[in-house]
């Protein structure tokens, strides 16, 4: 846990009984309590190399809970460079009662695992190379590299599934990315990508957080306490708008991202032709394969699609 997230121990301590902690800068909860030293062993047992420094920190704060944050990645397909959505909201733990458990996610490539020796003709000793430990039920998953052997051990990887060719330009095959050293790069890239306190869609990645709150709020969480874990949570907003008037943004490729996909949604030819002024390159990848001019076209927005196409000329 950091040691600068500027609470007190004994607000730490309230926290902590209302299901609640602060791991690498970010709030996880419904969190439980830590995990246990022979479950530890025994997660260790499957591994083909050591469990990551970070992993087993987090475990030793907290066995899992739940995320509210936004992750964006870019996955390199078959078919070229995507970014893509990954839904991290769980770290699995055991008896969750959700989709799968930590010991269910487990076992489940395991299985994998050995169907994909017994058609390549190998034998397989059920060690793994590739620790599942977060995601979102079967869609999304997070993996801790864990073979000893392989350059990025102790990395972070993200598996998302892909759906149906009938949904493309969806991502429509499965896809993996390797996309931190370790578990705090991992973390620090879980973002907020609207402000959760003045959101501008009905659902966001802090709905879940705040209903959880308001709860806990009733359950003798004090009111001050829930405010300042607010703020605390907050920091993680991507404040695209406040880089644009630094005239920061075209070196923050994710906030401008956002810049983009909100002047396309919002059709606002005004700040594409600002985000132009500011330098900002109107060519990168916005949403899966398609960049700001080609997701104006598939969401029929006239201004964004006229002004891109004369900025961008073509």
């Amino acid at each position: 846990m950091s040691a600068h997230h500027g609470f007190s121990q004994s607000h730490v301590d309230e926290l902590r009984a209302h299901g609640i902690e602060l791991f690498d800068g970010r709030v996880i909860f419904d969190a439980q309590p830590p995990l246990s030293e022979a479950d530890i062993a025994a997660v260790q047992a499957t591994c083909r190399g050591p469990l990551p420094a970070g992993l087993l920190a987090l475990w030793r704060q907290t066995a899992g809970g739940r995320l509210a944050y936004d992750l964006d990645l870019e996955i390199e397909t078959a078919e070229g460079r995507r970014i893509e959505a990954i839904s991290w909201t769980e770290l699995f733990y055991p008896d969750s009662g959700r989709y799968r458990d930590l010991w269910g996610w487990i076992e489940h490539e395991q299985e994998q695992a050995l169907e994909i020796a017994e058609d390549a003709g190998l034998d397989h000793d059920g060690k793994l190379d590739y620790l599942p430990f977060g995601g979102f039920e079967y869609c999304d998953r997070i993996y801790a590299v864990t073979a000893a052997d392989a350059p990025d051990c102790g990395g972070v990887l993200a598996w998302k599934m892909g759906l149906p060719p009938a949904w493309a330009p969806a991502l429509t095959e499965d896809a993996v990315t390797s996309f931190a050293p370790d578990l705090h790069a991992a973390f620090a890239q879980l973002a907020l990508h609207q402000d959760p306190l003045a959101p501008h869609e009905d659902y966001h990645a802090g709905t879940e957080l705040l209903e959880y709150l308001d709860e806990r709020r009733a359950q003798g969480l004090p009111a001050e306490l829930a405010d300042a874990l607010l703020a605390f949570y907050r920091r993680a907003l991507i404040d695209w708008r406040g880089l644009l008037e630094t005239g920061t943004l075209a070196a923050h490729p994710r906030a401008l991202r956002l810049a983009l996909a909100h002047a396309v949604e919002q059709d606002d030819a005004g700040l594409l032709r600002r985000l132009a002024a500011a330098g900002c390159p109107l060519d990168g990848l916005v949403r899966g394969s398609d960049d700001a001019l080609a997701h104006a076209r598939f969401l029929k927005k006239p201004a964004a699609v006229e002004t891109l196409t004369v900025l961008t000329r073509r």
